[in-house]
């Protein structure tokens, strides 16, 4: 008989505590997991149309409103929160769902460096002004009378200069060393006397009205023939002007 009073007693202390608990209003601890996001930029101002991708137990994906967006019905677990705005540094975000209280989740996106300028290149100077040209004219014949040779191994004598190239009077009694012109094309016009020009193996006889075009770079040589004075007009195509 006692053992069943004290039995009676336990099973009302239960019982009174447990509708005490409900009077106070106690949550239960699991339930559908929602989050709250709340997303603004480093002055607090909200951002929206900001992409946010959770992904996790479920995967899901939403835009903010006006900086907000709530994600609801969520199993308990662990998420990443995604969030992503041209413009803006994406963020990411693991929060743990549990509980049926809403989980409030705050983030700040930080807007994207602005592209540094390009440097400007500074205009390219302008090239040097023209030297001072002048038109040349010559009587050639009294043009080599008055620079004639006479009896030294050779003479050259300039005629007339441009940027384009140059032309110069070339007379001689002795062989010119084989040389080549690296940066223009020579072209030559026998005047008088007799000669030989030897290109790339080739020999070429030279007499008045002869016309001979050596390409750049091409090795030669040019010697007097039996009437001497060669006297030869040159033009060097590319030359510059000295």
């Amino acid at each position: 008989m006692r053992m069943t009073a004290s039995l009676a007693i336990v099973l009302l202390t239960l019982a009174s505590g447990l509708t005490a608990a409900q009077r106070r209003g106690t949550a239960p601890t699991t339930g559908p997991v929602t989050f709250a996001i709340n997303v603004t930029d480093s002055s607090g101002a909200p951002v929206p149309d900001v992409r946010v991708t959770l992904s996790g137990v479920v995967t899901r994906t939403t835009r903010t409103e006006r900086g907000r967006t709530v994600f609801e019905n969520l199993p308990s677990g662990q998420y990443i929160l995604k969030f992503e705005k041209p413009g803006y540094i994406s963020v990411d975000r693991q929060v743990t769902g549990r509980g049926a209280k809403p989980i409030e989740v705050a983030v700040t996106m930080e807007r994207e460096p602005e592209p540094e300028p390009a440097p400007v290149e500074k205009p390219a100077a302008p090239p040097p002004p023209p030297p001072d040209l002048k038109m040349a004219v010559l009587d050639m014949p009294a043009f080599i009378e008055k620079n004639y040779i006479g009896r030294a191994a050779g003479k050259t004598t300039p005629m007339g200069c441009a940027p384009g190239g140059s032309s110069t009077l070339i007379q001689m009694n002795e062989p010119l060393a084989q040389h080549t012109h690296d940066d223009a094309d020579e072209f030559i016009y026998v005047i008088a006397g007799q000669g030989m020009a030897k290109l790339s193996g080739r020999e070429e006889p030279l007499g008045p009205a002869v016309f001979l075009m050596v390409p750049r770079g091409m090795p030669h040589t040019v010697a007097a023939g039996p009437k001497k004075p060669l006297v030869l007009m040159s033009v060097l195509a590319g030359d510059k002007c000295r």
